[in-house]
C-alpha cells in the first residue's frame, strides 16, 4: 500500500510538476490517470471506468491564460486509488473527486505564490549575471516545491484509503468549500481577459479572423485546427527567420 501511494504521489506530481510540459498536460486528464492508476492497482478496467466517468465532468474545461477552473488530476489522484480500494459506484467516485479538484485550485495558487519568489531572486541573479545560481531558482527550487505541493496530499490520502478523504472532505466548512468553488470559477473568467489581451494585439488579429472564419464555414474538429494553427505559425516563423537572415 505504500509502495501504490507513493507512485501515486509521483504520478500526480509528474501530471503537474511541469517540468515537461508535453508529458504533463499529456497524463494529467481523467482518462490517462484512470489507466495509470488502474496499472498501479493491477485493475487497469476499474481505473479506465472511474477515470472516463471523472473525465465527463472536464469534457468542456479549459484552462485559459493558464488558468485552471478545477484540478482535474488531484481530483482523479485521489478519488480513483479509494474508488478502486472500496469498489465505489462511479456516481460516488465522482461525487468524492469534486471537492479535491476544488482544493485543487488552492495548491495551484500557493505554488505561484511561493514562484513569485523564485523569479523575483532569478531576476537578481539575470542582473548580476550569474547563470549557475540561476538555474537553481529558475528550474530546480520551483519544481521540488511543486514536488512538495503535489505529493504530499496526495500520498496521505491514498495511504490512508477513502475514509480519511471522506473525513477530511466532512471537516472542512462549507463556506470554505463554497469559497474556494467560487474562487475556481472567476479563474477561468481572468484567463479568458488575459488571452483577449493577447488576441487584441494588431498583429495577432488576422489569425484570430482567419481562424474564427475557417472554424465557421469549414466546421473542422479542435485537432484540425490545431494543425491548421501549428502550421500557420511554422510558417510565420519560417518567413520571419528569412527576412531576419536577408536583413
Amino acid at each position: 500500500m505504500v509502495i501504490q501511494a507513493i507512485l501515486v504521489g509521483l504520478v500526480y506530481w509528474l501530471s503537474m510538476g511541469r517540468a515537461c510540459y508535453y508529458i504533463s498536460f499529456a497524463i494529467r486528464k481523467p482518462l490517462v490517470l484512470g489507466v495509470i492508476i488502474g496499472l498501479i492497482y493491477n485493475d487497469i478496467p476499474s481505473g479506465l471506468m472511474y477515470g472516463a466517468t471523472i473525465q465527463l465532468m472536464y469534457m468542456g474545461g479549459i484552462e485559459a491564460g493558464g488558468n485552471i477552473p478545477s484540478d482535474q488530476g488531484l481530483a482523479s489522484c485521489i478519488a480513483i486509488p479509494a474508488a478502486i480500494v472500496t469498489n465505489l459506484d462511479p456516481a460516488a467516485a465522482v461525487a468524492l473527486a469534486v471537492p479535491f479538484g476544488v482544493l485543487g485550485v488552492l495548491i495551484n495558487n500557493v505554488r505561484r505564490t511561493i514562484n513569485s519568489f523564485y523569479n523575483a531572486k532569478a531576476d537578481q541573479f539575470v542582473e548580476e549575471e550569474k547563470y549557475d545560481a540561476l538555474n537553481i531558482f529558475s528550474f530546480l527550487l520551483p519544481w521540488l516545491t511543486n514536488g512538495a505541493l503535489y505529493f504530499t496530499p496526495v500520498f496521505i490520502a491514498t495511504l490512508f484509503g477513502a475514509d480519511v478523504v471522506q473525513a477530511f472532505i466532512n471537516v472542512v466548512p462549507e463556506w470554505l468549500m463554497n469559497g474556494l468553488n467560487n474562487a475556481g470559477n472567476m479563474l477561468p473568467a481572468l484567463g479568458f481577459a488575459l488571452t483577449l489581451v493577447v488576441m487584441g494585439k494588431q498583429k495577432y488579429l488576422p489569425f484570430f479572423v482567419l481562424g474564427f472564419f475557417l472554424y465557421s464555414i469549414l466546421g473542422f474538429s479542435m485537432l484540425t485546427g490545431a494543425v491548421i494553427a501549428l502550421c500557420l505559425a511554422l510558417i510565420t516563423s519560417l518567413f520571419k527567420q528569412t527576412d531576419e537572415e536577408v536583413a
